[in-house]
């Protein structure tokens, strides 16, 4: 589980930056480890959106594409927090591998607001 967990941070870690483009950007995610996938997708609102574009991109177990926005759709909950100037919201979807014990503190070490669905 501790590489699911790891792998929902890639997005994150890109938030911030120079970027060219002006709107939103979302990156919709499904990470496997030990057999079980997670799915989650972050989406940020920001001044420029190139950088965190280019940083959904699958890679190792992880599957990463753009998407226009984030589903609504079967949300355990969301994740609301900034960096760099710039707000973002993490999507986490239900699922067995994945409870609120396990997405709520992933929210806290961002220092995010934590909403459950």
């Amino acid at each position: 589980m501790r590489n699911i967990v790891i792998t929902m941070f890639v997005f994150i870690a890109g938030c911030g930056g120079d970027a060219q483009v002006a709107g939103k950007a979302a990156c919709d995610f499904n990470a496997t480890a030990n057999g079980v996938t997670v799915h989650s997708c972050g989406e940020i609102d920001a001044d420029g959106t190139g950088e965190q574009e280019s940083q959904c991109k699958s890679s190792g177990n992880t599957e990463a594409k753009l998407v226009d926005s984030c589903s609504t759709d079967d949300v355990l909950g969301t994740c609301v927090f900034t960096r760099d100037g710039e707000t973002m919201t993490l999507y986490f979807y239900n699922s067995e591998a994945l409870t609120e014990d396990i997405a709520k503190p992933i929210c806290d070490s961002t220092n995010g607001t934590w909403t459950a669905s």
